[in-house]
């Protein structure tokens, strides 16, 4: 069934990245080699990847066809046991936005991926039965997974454990399976590529898991006395880091709905701002679920990603302890909670962990959700449209008397045993969840009886969604920077595209000390969060390319600057002291720069242009209705003027389209030639 082709013998050069290339269709594996210019050049991450998917397949391919390649990728520091290095990127043609699509994920994986000597994974074609591609000790095979198939991401990594022993493992879970276009791959249980349905991608290829066990031949590091003084010197910094102390001590940063200022935080799919349940997500609602703490990403001294288990029961509690099941990222409560109109963060948790196992990303699903339940309330769709029950009327979970239509059959605001149950649907396909699986943008599409997703009557409206990737729940409105980059972002709306306005507030910065740590970057004084002016658009284009230099490189934000410890200089420093490169920090904010330029030629040879980089009406029409910036909205011209001076900072042209000179200025003009 496997063929291994195209190997090379002796060990690796630590300046050249090797590739493993599977074919599903024919069962066939090779290596490939990417020489050291080229490395050096797009070093790893989505910045490799997207020259992947440039360079090897053609315009208007599926995202779901057997050619659409599939990409694990590394980098030339990632997957190291050190501060903000534990960490790896998934990439490919988005099922959501036909453009882009990429997620990276902290935790165990990406270190495996590192130790098992393979810098990159690219998966192309379709098996003919579920398969598991299992790499053990540098030996890559695959192996069957029709067992695995219909099991949930944490019961993969039990059936994996026992067959391999120890592994790190990246599963779909029945979404993934069932092609939901925002379906996840989820690594050992908590740790979620959760953003742009990649997990569909897995699943159309009939791929069920990667699973990694011991070490084959991993690039070394030219200097790991210096990479271990980082670490050591990060570590010894944590405490007097306000946010890495916050995000250290439980329950972590994944629990700050409850301190958050409202106004800031979407609820009820954005249609108040007002959220009178914060009580309910007070740090003792996390705190007695709380699993595990600490670990999680091996190497970091930052322990940001925290385990909660479902319900306070001990059992529960030890299960997820035992399992370090439950992880918990920073959208997903938010998502999950008041954007449901759920008043208590245990049913908020209790959905991330259904997401998990389901494998679903929460942020798409809550916002998928949230549409449905305000076309439910909107009267554009009936009880029985978005019917919670069982195939045969029954009830299918919960005890909340839905299997004699008791109101917990009814998806509203607020229902937190319907969300749990269409959640269940969705993730199978099964009523309702055939359509909502698709996305709210096809979903609306659907109901509008409009055959062009986004597009036409009430139901598109009330669609929260860019480039056909829902918004996350971090209200635009009140942060005008972080409303650019969900706007303008090549792979759709991400939270973390760049630091937030907040954190550079005139008024009231978040966090004082970030500007000074900006000011390498360009940032040169605080300015309103909510100002729509050029100066903003200039400081949102230097905190974005840094960023996107960190996700070129899969080096953590959430260890980096502008808030945290990690500065560009230390970032450079890092790629010094790995690859024996004489890297400085312009090489850095490169990466960064390519990045973006190259996803963009990406996105526009499939077919998203300028009129795609728009956000929904609500932001614009609608005011944040309650606390500090209650009246606040986007000002259509404004927003506008943002985004054009946006294109020239990046030198595109008034269509969105980068200048032939900006392609050779960033050594793009020869992208799209050569074998990788």
């Amino acid at each position: 069934m496997t063929v291994i082709a195209g190997g090379r013998h002796g060990r690796r050069a630590a300046r050249e990245a090797r590739i493993l290339r599977v074919d599903l269709s024919g069962g066939v594996l090779r290596e490939t080699w990417v020489d050291e210019g080229t490395w050096r050049t797009y070093a790893g991450g989505s910045l490799l990847a997207t020259r992947l998917l440039l360079i090897e397949t053609g315009a208007g391919l599926d995202p779901l066809e057997p050619a659409a390649p599939l990409v694990f990728a590394s980098s030339i520091v990632a997957g190291r046991r050190a501060a903000g290095l534990p960490r790896f990127t998934a990439a490919a043609k988005s099922p959501l936005t036909g453009g882009i699509g990429e997620a990276r994920a902290e935790g165990p994986f990406g270190v495996a991926l590192r130790a098992s000597g393979f810098d990159a994974i690219v998966i192309t074609g379709r098996a003919d039965r579920p398969l598991v591609l299992a790499i053990v000790d540098g030996r890559p095979r695959l192996v069957d997974g029709a067992e695995l198939w219909g099991l949930d991401t944490s019961a993969v990594v039990d059936a994996l454990g026992s067959r391999l022993g120890p592994c790190s493992v990246a599963a779909i879970g029945p979404a993934g399976e069932r092609l939901v276009r925002f379906a996840s791959i989820v690594t050992d249980r908590s740790f979620a590529l959760a953003r742009t349905g990649l997990g569909a991608v897995m699943g159309a290829k009939r791929l069920k898991a990667v699973a990694i066990a011991g070490e084959g031949d991993p690039a070394p590091v030219a200097d790991g006395d210096t990479l271990e003084a980082i670490t050591r010197s990060y570590a010894s910094r944590l405490e007097s880091n306000p946010v890495t102390r916050w995000q250290l001590h439980p329950p972590g940063f994944g629990a700050w709905v409850g301190s958050a200022a409202i106004g800031t935080f979407g609820v009820r799919n954005y249609t108040t701002s007002a959220f009178p349940d914060a009580t309910g997500y007070a740090p003792r609602a996390f705190l007695d679920r709380l699993a595990w703490s600490g670990g999680g990403c091996p190497g970091c001294p930052s322990d940001c990603i925290k385990g909660f288990a479902p319900s306070t029961d001990p059992n529960e509690l030890d299960r997820a302890r035992r399992r370090r099941a439950g992880g918990l990222h920073q959208e997903a409560v938010a998502a999950l909670g008041p954007n449901l109109g759920i008043a208590h963060a245990g049913d908020a948790l209790r959905l991330n962990e259904l997401a998990l196992r389901l494998g679903l990303d929460p942020v798409s699903l809550g916002f998928t959700l949230s549409f449905a339940m305000e076309c439910r309330e909107r009267g554009l769709v009936s009880r029985a449209d978005v019917d919670v029950t069982g195939a045969d009327g029954g009830a299918d979970g919960g005890a909340d008397g839905a299997a004699d239509g008791g109101a917990g059959a009814d998806l509203r605001f607020g229902n937190a045993e319907a969300s749990m149950r269409m959640t269940e649907r969705i993730a199978r396909r099964e009523g309702a969840g055939e359509w909502l699986a698709e996305g709210s943008c096809r979903a609306a599409a659907r109901l509008d009886g409009d055959s062009a997703p986004g597009s036409g009557g009430g139901a598109s409206a009330l669609a929260l969604h860019v480039k056909g990737l829902e918004v996350t729940p971090f209200d635009p409105r009140a942060q005008a920077g972080l409303a650019l980059g969900f706007a303008t972002a090549p792979f759709g709306p991400r939270y973390d595209v760049a630091e937030h306005d907040a954190d550079f507030d005139d008024r009231a910065p978040a966090w004082p000390h970030a500007l000074e740590a900006s000011r390498p970057l360009g940032v040169e004084r605080l300015l309103p969060a909510t100002a729509q002016t050029p100066e903003k658009v200039r400081a949102y284009a230097a905190l974005a390319e840094f960023w996107s230099a960190l996700d070129a490189l899969d080096v953590c934000p959430f260890a980096s600057i502008p808030v945290r410890i990690l500065s560009l200089d230390d970032v450079a420093t890092i790629c010094r002291a790995v690859t024996g490169w004489d890297v400085g920090t312009d090489e850095v904010m490169a990466w960064g720069a390519r990045r973006l330029q190259l996803m963009r030629v990406y996105n526009l040879r499939e077919g998203l242009t300028a009129a795609d980089d728009r956000l929904p009406d609500r932001f614009f029409d609608e005011p944040i209705d309650a606390g500090p910036l209650a009246g606040s909205r986007l000002d259509r011209d404004a927003f506008a003027a943002m985004i054009a001076t946006y294109y020239e900072l990046m030198g595109w042209d008034r269509d969105g389209v980068p200048t032939a000179a900006t392609l050779a200025a960033h050594g793009l003009d020869r992208a799209v030639g050569g074998p990788a």
